[in-house]
C-alpha cells in the first residue's frame, strides 16, 4: 500500500470509487456522478474545510473541468500533507497519429452531434502538465515529492520498441512517448 494512502484520503472525481481498495484509512469520494460519498459539482470547488484530509487525490479529473486552476487550488487547500495528481498526455505519439488519420481517439474529444456525458475540456502536452503542477503547486505551498511517468504497453513490436526508446530518453522523450503523468506534491513545511 502506498504510504500516501494510509490515513484520511479524499478522492476527487472518484467516479466508481476504484481507489477505495488501495486506501488503508478513511476514504471519501467526491464527484458529480458515479458512486461518491459526497455529490458535488467540482466546477464550484470542494465542500470541505481547509486541511480536512491527509492526502487529496485526483486521477484524470482536471482535464474534465472548465476551470482546472480553481479545482487544483481547492485540492491543495483541503489537503494537510499530500496532493496526488494524474494527467493524461494527449501529445503521445499514438494520439497524434490517430488524430492525423482522422480517427476518433476516444469519446472524450471531438464534436459529436449530441452532448456527451463526459469529455476532456483541456488538451495539453506532458511538458505542460509537468510545468503546471510544479508552478501551481509552488504557489499553493507544495513542492514536488515524486513523479511517475507511465508508458503504454504496446503489443506491436515496432510500437513497443519506440516506446522503450522514448522511456530511455528520459525527460527528452516523455512528451512524445509517455501516456500518463502522475505527480506527488508535499506541503512545503518552510512556508
Amino acid at each position: 500500500m502506498s504510504p500516501y494512502l494510509c490515513h484520511e484520503v479524499l478522492d476527487v472525481g472518484c467516479d466508481q470509487r476504484h481507489l477505495e481498495n488501495f486506501v488503508g484509512g478513511r476514504y471519501v469520494g467526491v464527484d458529480i456522478g458515479g458512486k461518491p460519498d459526497v455529490v458535488a459539482d467540482l466546477e464550484w470547488g470542494l465542500p470541505f474545510g481547509d486541511h480536512s484530509f491527509d492526502c487529496v487525490v485526483g486521477f484524470d479529473v482536471l482535464e474534465h473541468i472548465d476551470d482546472l486552476h480553481v479545482l487544483f487550488d481547492e485540492m491543495c487547500r483541503v489537503s494537510r500533507e499530500h496532493v496526488i495528481i494524474g494527467l493524461p498526455n494527449a501529445y503521445e505519439w499514438r494520439f497524434r497519429v490517430m488524430m492525423l488519420l482522422g480517427r476518433n481517439v476516444s469519446g472524450k474529444y471531438g464534436l459529436p452531434p449530441d452532448r456527451p456525458a463526459d469529455r476532456h475540456r483541456w488538451i495539453f502536452s506532458l511538458r505542460d502538465a509537468v510545468r503546471f503542477i510544479a508552478e501551481r503547486g509552488g504557489r499553493n505551498g507544495y513542492q514536488l515529492a515524486a513523479e511517475i511517468v507511465g508508458y503504454y504497453r504496446y503489443r506491436n513490436r515496432l510500437a513497443k520498441l519506440g516506446t522503450q526508446i522514448g522511456a530511455m530518453m528520459g525527460r527528452r522523450g516523455m512528451n512524445l512517448f509517455a501516456y500518463h503523468y502522475c505527480a506527488v506534491l508535499r506541503r512545503d513545511s518552510t512556508v
